[in-house]
């Protein structure tokens, strides 16, 4: 028999993440139909597109720059970074051509991202700036980079999730994530997963980041200070999935209209 106060032990179906969680909330039928029943899910050019521009930044972090020179490396770093986007652009070319937009509509999904790439080196360039008036060019950029791409995963709350970047600046920790959003606001599903990212990295590490937050590539870089509110709301949110996901059943997955 189970005491009062004591937490139920919820056998974990299937391990969630801020996507999957995100989806629940907000269709329930639509969370059956993507991770029960698992149906291929349709190309968009905004998933197109958002991998793209992910995969430019997490190479752009680890750009051997030993040749880059202290007098033009803004000009560099570029460069660098239009010719990535160009080179994932090419590798997405079969999925563009697959959405059957017209010329004109990629050209400006295309010239879009660009903006969003040049906006991204604007801004790490006047950071990068600040350091390497210190400690030279190369060190600086070392000193910025952060680890990109990292997979954690929660047995104790079957959660898992990818989070884009780990910066370690002035003995702070900020988890960031990128984001080719229309408008530059923490959402609550947004809110959600970063929420889940500092529960990863609590359990993992054993220590809370000072800070998570989304650089929202068109606008600008916004933040929210990690505390145990943050990371109970998390753990709440993750429970709450896995008590209401344990059905196979279609007619316990409403719609939302």
């Amino acid at each position: 028999m189970e005491k009062e106060g004591e937490q139920k032990s919820i056998q974990f179906t299937r391990i969630q993440s801020p996507s999957s969680i995100n989806t629940f909330k907000q269709c329930a039928r639509r969370y059956y139909y993507s991770y029960i029943r698992k149906l291929s899910t349709l190309p968009s050019i905004h998933l197109i597109r958002g991998k793209a521009v992910h995969s430019v930044l997490e190479d752009f972090f680890k750009l051997n720059i030993d040749n880059f020179t202290e007098d033009s490396y803004e000009f560099e770093l570029k460069v660098v970074l239009n010719e990535l986007f160009k080179k994932h652009w090419s590798k997405s070319y079969n999925g563009l051509q697959s959405l059957g937009l017209s010329a004109g509509e990629l050209h400006h999904f295309y010239t879009e991202s660009v903006n969003m790439i040049n906006n991204f080196h604007q801004t790490f360039c006047v950071q990068l700036k600040k350091y390497a008036e210190k400690e030279g060019f190369h060190k600086a950029f070392q000193h910025l980079a952060p680890e990109t791409e990292k997979h954690y995963s929660s047995k104790d709350h079957g959660v898992r999730g990818f989070i884009d970047a780990i910066h370690k600046i002035e003995d702070e920790i900020i988890l960031m994530d990128y984001k080719t959003s229309k408008k530059p606001e923490i959402s609550e599903g947004y809110k959600l997963q970063l929420a889940i990212y500092a529960l990863l990295y609590e359990e993992k590490h054993g220590v809370l980041p000072d800070k998570v937050g989304i650089n929202f590539l068109k606008f600008n870089e916004q933040t929210l200070a990690v505390d145990m509110d943050l990371v109970n709301f998390a753990k709440k949110e993750v429970a709450f999935i896995h008590e209401n996901t344990q059905s196979t059943e279609m007619v316990d997955y409403p719609k939302t209209i």
